[in-house]
């Protein structure tokens, strides 16, 4: 069995624009800010590192090259459609990371504590972190035993303040994806089935998707 981190990279970053650089690669604390979610990735620690990007995104393309990960160039429409190619080929049994490129969080272990939610018997496990601004991001309804009850999707008033910022789960498991635009939306389907559990893990998250999620990562300059 693998661990493989798959990290979707092939967005156009519209918020954001006009920038010089892909937004992956924007350089925050003096390093590519993708390079936080590898390092977390490693952490876990993973067998390989998967980033899907465009063809034209060259410089995602040669900063995953001097991550020693592998290239996967797609043009999904979706992140689902991300996730999807970043999985083929794998067995059923390899466990995903699931992470976003433009966000950074701590712990650092964390996917290494969220891979021990599959340990545990459930089939998705979720990385948590309470946030504010909650109508940007998907909130969390969880239970004292940590089953995920359900996911929220930029509500007007969310029921939680915690939302989901990683992930893990089997390929077998996320080849349901398929139909599903977001990951969030297929997650919320299995938590009517009790498969999903979430680990809070801090409170510290930087969204860089949007100008100020943007100027919050620069003027914080992680470490």
């Amino acid at each position: 069995m693998a661990t493989v981190g798959v990290i979707p990279a092939a967005g156009y970053a519209t918020r954001l624009q006009p920038l010089k650089l892909s937004k992956e690669v924007y350089p925050i604390g003096g390093r590519p800010v993708m390079d936080y979610l590898v390092e977390r990735m490693r952490a876990a620690p993973c067998t390989e590192l998967r980033v899907v990007t465009r063809p034209d995104k060259r410089d995602v393309i040669e900063n995953a090259a001097r991550q020693r990960a592998t290239v996967i160039e797609a043009t999904p429409s979706t992140l689902a459609e991300s996730l999807l190619a970043g999985m083929d080929g794998l067995a059923d049994d390899d466990v995903v990371l699931l992470g976003f490129p433009d966000s950074i969080w701590e712990p650092v272990d964390g996917f290494a504590r969220v891979i021990e939610l599959l340990g545990a018997g459930w089939d998705v496990g979720l990385g948590l972190f309470q946030a504010t601004d909650l109508r940007r991001y998907e909130p969390v309804v969880f239970d004292g035993s940590g089953r995920v009850l359900r996911i929220e999707f930029k509500p007007r008033h969310p029921s939680s303040s915690w939302i989901w910022g990683c992930a893990a789960a089997a390929v077998r498991t996320l080849g349901g994806l398929e139909p599903e635009q977001e990951p969030g939306l297929f997650f919320d389907s299995l938590c009517r089935e009790r498969r999903v559990a979430g680990l809070r893990l801090s409170d510290a998250y930087i969204d860089m998707g949007t100008h100020s999620g943007l100027r919050e990562a620069v003027e914080g300059k992680p470490a």
